[in-house]
């Protein structure tokens, strides 16, 4: 048991790296990562599940990736008003002008 009067010791900074806040462009990435997972779960369900309690799995999937696309839809119009996502606009614009065709 610690005394009342002793010195709090701060306890190691592990993982503080891990804490850092995430750049619009992470997060665009990790939502992205979630629809994808969303999709895929609904998809297993519709396909391979016929067993008892069939239509709950598959609602609670569709609600889930429902969920997944809207934070995905967040995620993107905040990335997308960035400084990064408008130089990207950029070079794509320039690279149009000069080749004659679009990049993806």
């Amino acid at each position: 048991m610690l005394s009342q009067c002793a010195p709090a010791i701060a306890a190691p900074a592990l993982g503080a790296a891990l804490l850092a806040p995430l750049t619009p462009y992470e997060v665009l990435a990790r939502a992205q990562s979630a629809k994808f997972d969303a999709d895929r779960a609904l998809w297993e369900v519709r396909d391979n599940d016929f067993g008892p309690g069939r239509f709950r799995r598959l609602l609670a999937a569709a609600r889930r990736r429902q969920a997944a696309r809207a934070a995905y839809g967040v995620a993107a119009a905040a990335y997308h008003a960035t400084p990064r996502a408008a130089a990207e606009r950029a070079a794509r614009t320039a690279y149009a002008a000069r080749y004659g065709t679009p990049i993806h």
